[in-house]
């Protein structure tokens, strides 16, 4: 059973990553999108820890590291694709 520590950290990370991903739906430029993607990566890699460590199994950390290399993948490929493209079409920036 999960104690209440770790769904009260669950739940405020929880809150953060809608706060992220609204960061992501609304950001004013297309490289606050990307940082809102970056960052929700990594509140999601927190979570799965916090999993981890609430059921007591190491196994769940390998995942927790494959959403961390992905996340880093996701923003450095997007932040390239951008860069060599410039802004999405139909936006100008």
């Amino acid at each position: 059973m999960i104690s209440g520590f770790y769904l009260a950290a669950l739940a405020l990370i929880g809150i953060s990553t809608v706060g992220s991903l609204v960061r992501v739906v609304a950001g004013p430029s297309i490289w606050d999108r990307l940082l809102g993607v970056g960052l929700s990566a990594s509140k999601i890699t927190l979570a799965v820890i916090i999993v981890a460590l609430a059921f007591d199994e190491s196994y769940i950390l390998d995942i927790a590291l494959l959403f961390s290399i992905l996340g880093f993948l996701v923003t450095v490929l997007l932040a390239r694709f951008i860069e060599r493209r410039g802004v999405l079409e139909g936006r100008s920036e």
